[in-house]
């Protein structure tokens, strides 16, 4: 699997947890002799990522959707270069998902089900360094930062950043965000995400940050709790085979749903599914295909998903733009370059990435029907 196919097919941490864990991993301690300014801050975060050896933090994310909250927290420990351990609590649940990488094995235990997967990592990291500075290159691409001074963050002096869109107009929603950067660590210790209106949608806020502590690689030795059913997974497990239509509708049992529509120059490149049941717990079981149209370089990937049980939130679309396809509720997001739409039809949840604007996707979107 590419490190760029490896980014693409992940659901699960979430893409804003999955952005913060990347962006944590990356800034280091040290500071400059004089007061730098935002082009010189964003430039030590890349620069001092190399001195970080450990740290351990809490995470807590807020989303306000009108009158809704919503609330999400968890816990990482970090050591280099591959030891990870982090405690996931999804809204709504009590127990939390423990999600550790040693080295050499991945394990994730659900206490929901009492069940561990185990799975090799590969030898080749599923996530690299270049993958880190391309996520936060993307950001800064598109982002113009200002600094707006100083303020204290749970104890800590930090540097308060504003950014805001470079590029405007062309999207319904461009958000303007306050990033705050310790200034001993140039760690991200937190950000506010804020609408065209000036209204708060999101805020993360990094809690009890500890930074090169010397954290033991005992703590990331994994226990098998008592009892506990324990499935091996190939950790060398290829992105699923490249398949025809027909081959693709012969291995799933719902309806495979297909665009009308598409935009000058792309046609079908291939399909793929897969079976969850293995691999996830029993109501978030599912099957999945993934149709790739291509134009050039360029890819429009749309995933079609039927759950066994209740679709998993999202939580990187709660921030997300309410949209409507053809009567039915769905949710826009724009990430740099990628655009994302998400929606439902029946039993299936629909979800397309692509670098097109908004109108196209939607054109797109709304070409795809449920079948009489």
């Amino acid at each position: 699997m590419t490190n760029r196919k490896a980014l693409t097919k992940l659901t699960k941490p979430t893409k804003i947890i999955l952005l913060a864990l990347l962006v944590l991993t990356l800034f280091a301690s040290g500071c400059t002799e004089k007061e730098p300014n935002a082009e010189e801050i964003a430039a030590q975060m890349l620069e001092k990522q190399n001195s970080i050896e450990d740290y351990s933090y809490t995470i807590h994310m807020t989303y306000y959707m009108g009158e809704q909250v919503v609330e999400n927290e968890f816990k990482s420990i970090y050591k280099k270069p591959h030891m990870v351990k982090n405690f996931i609590k999804e809204p709504g649940k009590e127990e939390e998902t423990l999600v550790l990488s040693d080295g050499e094995f991945r394990w994730t235990y659900v206490p929901g089900t009492n069940t561990v997967m185990k799975t090799k990592i590969p030898d080749t990291p599923e996530l690299t360094e270049n993958d880190y500075l391309l996520l936060i290159k993307i950001v800064l691409n598109d982002t113009n930062l200002s600094l707006l001074g100083t303020e204290e963050v749970e104890g800590r002096k930090a540097y308060l950043l504003e950014g805001t869109p470079k590029e405007t107009g062309k999207q319904a929603t461009e958000y303007s965000m306050k990033i705050w950067i310790d200034k001993e660590t140039w760690m991200f210790l937190g950000y506010e995400m804020y609408d065209t209106n000036g209204t708060l949608a999101s805020r993360v806020e990094i809690r009890d940050l500890k930074v090169n502590i010397g954290i033991p690689d005992s703590e990331f030795k994994f226990k098998i709790p008592e009892g506990a059913t324990i499935k091996i997974m190939d950790g060398d497990v290829e992105f699923p085979e490249e398949l025809s239509l027909e081959e693709t509708k012969e291995r799933v049992e719902f309806e495979i749903l297909i665009p009308e529509y598409l935009p000058e120059g792309y046609t079908f490149s291939y399909a793929a599914a897969f079976n969850t049941s293995e691999t996830s717990p029993n109501d978030e079981a599912a099957e999945t295909v993934i149709l790739n149209y291509k134009e050039g370089k360029e890819s429009i990937v749309i995933t079609e998903t039927a759950y066994e049980g209740q679709a998993p939130e999202t939580a990187i679309m709660n921030s997300a733009e309410d949209i409507s396809i053809n009567g039915k509720e769905g949710k826009y997001l724009s990430l740099g370059d990628t655009k994302v739409l998400k929606w439902k039809l029946e039993n299936v949840d629909l979800t397309m990435t692509a670098s097109l604007e908004k109108d196209e996707l939607l054109k797109i979107a709304k070409s795809i029907q449920e079948k009489a």
